[in-house]
């Protein structure tokens, strides 16, 4: 785990100097050129990406902390959050990169690399899709809701992009830095501290 996280963290440094050197521009357009805008998506990807947003995901965690009889998931939750957060506004403050121009059909501000709803679904969702892995669950019931955990992060980066705030890049660069946080959150916090 810690070695997959070392490598997915060497990915995103390499990535972002790929990024800033401006490699990855054809990239970026090329993926904007098969971006088709359609009413009904826009509509639909507006509320998915609303998944991710922070005034969204500070409700979850609210409900986590009152809801939750396991305190220490719930505080598990909301320290990740807290940190997620302050890593994101350091990457963009570092990067300042700017935000695409093309398609725009959100308002959004601040910088645009990386693209924070990617990486605060990635890290969230992927840590309930952790609770849901050690769960006892029916076996088909936790498989399910993997699965729609995951195509929800990945709808939610898509959305990023369709909707104009954000390059293919920013969301590939928040997947591998937010895949990388996240394992080692979850290993320092379940195998080192073992609060779980």
């Amino acid at each position: 785990m810690i070695l997959m996280s070392i490598l997915l963290l060497i990915l995103f440094l390499i990535w972002s100097i790929l990024m800033k050197k401006g490699y990855l521009i054809k990239l970026d357009q090329s993926f904007y050129n098969i971006i088709h805008i359609a009413q009904y998506k826009t509509i639909l990807l507006i509320c998915i990406t609303f998944l991710a947003s922070a005034k969204f995901i500070a409700f979850l965690c609210l409900c986590s902390f009152i809801f939750l009889q396991n305190k220490a998931m719930s505080l598990i939750i909301i320290i990740n959050i807290l940190i997620m957060w302050g890593l994101i506004g350091i990457l963009k403050n570092i990067f300042k990169r700017e935000r695409p121009n093309i398609n725009r059909l959100v308002k959004e501000k601040g910088y645009s690399y990386p693209s924070g709803h990617t990486m605060t679904a990635l890290i969230f969702y992927g840590l309930l899709i952790f609770f849901l892995i050690l769960s006892s669950l029916f076996l088909p019931i936790k498989i399910f809701l993997i699965l729609v955990l995951c195509i929800l992060i990945l709808f939610v980066a898509y959305s990023r992009i369709y909707l104009g705030v954000h390059y293919l890049s920013d969301v590939i660069g928040a997947l591998f830095f937010g895949s990388g946080y996240i394992l080692l959150y979850i290993y320092f916090t379940y195998f080192v501290l073992n609060v779980l």
